[in-house]
């Protein structure tokens, strides 16, 4: 698996192709589906089809299995939904579930290593890095993430990543001002290492 620490150095860097992020989705709930079938808890993946992300296929299903095994173990009952969307030169990937929700005090450190929501029942991340490493690919990739939640009525978490047309047209806009990839990589792991200013951080 792809360590914490070394995502904080900007490395591995991502292998990006265009990725049709509802065909990925769809694969992550069938696999998911096989592990809840003596739960109540229902899977689906609905939204728009044929959007592209900008991404690595491998840490793209990585982000979205860690999202909807998290939304799963919030879930005693109920159901957990993939939407996939386009929003400008973004594709947006929103996972929601009925859960057990996140309280308002959890919800600003809910993707930082170790923290994590709801009782012993209804850990959210895991071991505690789940949604950490959430996090830091889709940093890794350009993107942001955030969550929203109220105790007791589930959570949405939404990522946004470049839109696989625009991306290749900024990457080429950037060579041709002379930015190298190294350059963009430690850029991303700068911001990864200041202080949050607000809840989450945008995928």
């Amino acid at each position: 698996a792809l360590g914490l620490r070394a995502m904080e150095r900007g490395q591995p860097r991502p292998s990006r192709v265009g990725v049709d992020v509802f065909a990925v989705a769809d694969e992550v709930v069938k696999e998911t589906r096989a592990t809840v079938k003596d739960r109540p808890v229902t899977l689906s993946v609905d939204g728009r089809r044929g959007v592209y992300a900008w991404a690595d296929p491998r840490r793209l299903r990585q982000v979205l299995t860690n999202l909807v095994s998290n939304a799963v173990k919030a879930t005693a009952q109920g159901g957990v939904r993939i939407t996939i969307d386009k929003q400008g030169d973004h594709a947006v990937l929103q996972v929601v579930d009925s859960g057990s929700g996140i309280p308002a005090d959890v919800l600003s450190t809910i993707f930082e290593p170790y923290k994590q929501a709801g009782d012993a029942k209804t850990r959210r991340g895991g071991a505690g890095l789940g949604l950490a490493i959430t996090r830091r690919l889709v940093l890794l990739h350009g993107g942001s993430i955030d969550a929203n939640s109220e105790a007791g009525r589930g959570a949405a978490v939404t990522g946004r990543l470049r839109e696989e047309t625009k991306s290749r047209k900024v990457q080429s806009n950037s060579r041709a001002r002379g930015w190298e990839t190294s350059e963009v990589i430690e850029s991303v792991t700068d911001s990864l290492n200041r202080p949050k200013t607000g809840p989450g951080g945008m995928l």
